[in-house]
């Protein structure tokens, strides 16, 4: 399956791939502060355990920081 994971090409070669999966490879899960898109539209964080991805989808990962 290819998308897009903010901006960049990615070609996942397993079966079915949730939005939760996503993150955890990337070590986003379970971190605080992160927000998700999909194709333009945000994704409760209470989907993202079933929420499948498809192909071609494109996904925008937001994580807050502090900072001035």
């Amino acid at each position: 399956m290819n998308i897009l994971l903010n901006g960049e090409p990615m070609v996942h070669a397993e079966g079915e791939l949730t939005l939760s999966s996503l993150l955890a490879t990337h070590l986003f899960h379970g971190v605080r502060g992160v927000a998700v898109a999909v194709n333009h539209e945000v994704i409760p964080k209470s989907q993202w355990d079933v929420f499948q991805l498809k192909e071609n989808d494109n996904i925008l990962i937001i994580k807050a920081t502090q900072g001035g």
